[in-house]
């Protein structure tokens, strides 16, 4: 009956500090997961403020910062910085969009590609020209599939926070088999 609890898998179980090596393609997903959640998070603040200029709180920069300092940026100082939330998101997408088009992801899903597709109309989100209106439109329906050609920002930016919260299953299609 002990016998039958050991696990079935053959040769050892890789530990959570072997997963998490630098370089290693778990890594990478666990971080453009915790960056989407913070774009997620970013852009909820935004939306309940009406203004992508409103200074970030420094809880959202020290989580940017140990994302950025994880991603490997030389930019970063001690020094409080004083940064408005839509900057902050910008930032965000930067990294997201270097982290999730790396060479070893070649194999990707379609909807891991549409994600990053959006990514690159992100500053469409911010933008009040009146042909932005058509990019948004293009941005949330990469999000959404939805063809509705008068998206507002709102719901550009709604759409992107449901993305950025299920990227999870598009970076770990596995976990719901598991």
């Amino acid at each position: 009956m002990a016998d039958s609890l050991q696990p079935r898998r053959p040769g050892a179980t890789p530990s959570w500090s072997r997963l998490a090596e630098p370089g290693a393609d778990q890594y990478q997903r666990f971080l453009a997961e915790a960056l989407a959640q913070l774009l997620g998070d970013l852009l909820r603040s935004i939306i309940d403020n009406a203004s992508p200029t409103t200074g970030a709180n420094e809880a959202m920069i020290t989580r940017y910062r140990e994302l950025a300092a994880a991603c490997g940026a030389a930019e970063l100082s001690n020094r409080s910085l004083s940064i408005s939330r839509g900057s902050l998101a910008k930032r965000c997408v930067v990294w997201l969009k270097l982290l999730l088009t790396t060479p070893a992801d070649l194999s990707q899903a379609p909807a891991v590609r549409e994600f990053i597709d959006a990514l690159t109309l992100f500053p469409s989100l911010f933008d009040v020209d009146p042909a932005a209106r058509s990019r948004r439109a293009r941005f949330t329906w990469l999000l959404t599939h939805d063809r509705r050609l008068d998206a507002s920002t709102r719901e550009a930016a709604t759409a992107l926070i449901e993305a950025c919260e299920h990227l999870g299953l598009l970076l770990w299609p596995d976990a719901e088999t598991a």
